[in-house]
């Protein structure tokens, strides 16, 4: 049997054939060239309308309360260097006394985050710039 002979085949090509035409005949329509016009014409008003409103001034005023916790943070970044640097030193001191091997490793990884720490804290004001 030819597939054009299907009923159910020839039912769907009657109904493409009328979707064609009902698409053709709204797309040379004038209720479709103006409700296009006019869709674009509102996304430009309520584009120039939310860069026009308090957009510009919420992301300028949360980018002065952010700079303003800038000194804050280093100095807690500088404290919390001091504060590793101090319990490093007693983790030394107590491997050093008790003869473990791996004194070194503790020393090395107490300074690390110690100039970590300090490093980041003097980088952190190069990002508010």
């Amino acid at each position: 049997m030819p597939i054009y002979e299907h009923p159910t085949n020839f039912n769907m090509q009657k109904i493409k054939k009328r979707c064609l035409r009902a698409a053709a005949r709204f797309k040379n329509s004038g209720f479709a060239r103006k409700g296009v016009l006019a869709l674009g014409a509102l996304t430009l008003t309520v584009g120039d309308m939310m860069a026009s409103s308090k957009g510009a001034a919420g992301f300028t005023k949360a980018t002065t309360e952010i700079s303003s916790y800038q000194t804050p943070v280093s100095n807690l970044m500088k404290a919390i260097a001091a504060v590793i640097a101090l319990v490093g030193a007693f983790n030394v001191y107590f491997k050093m006394s008790n003869g473990d091997q791996d004194v070194k490793k503790t020393i090395m990884l107490t300074i690390g985050g110690c100039i970590a720490f300090i490093a980041l804290s003097e980088a952190l004001p190069l990002f508010f710039k």
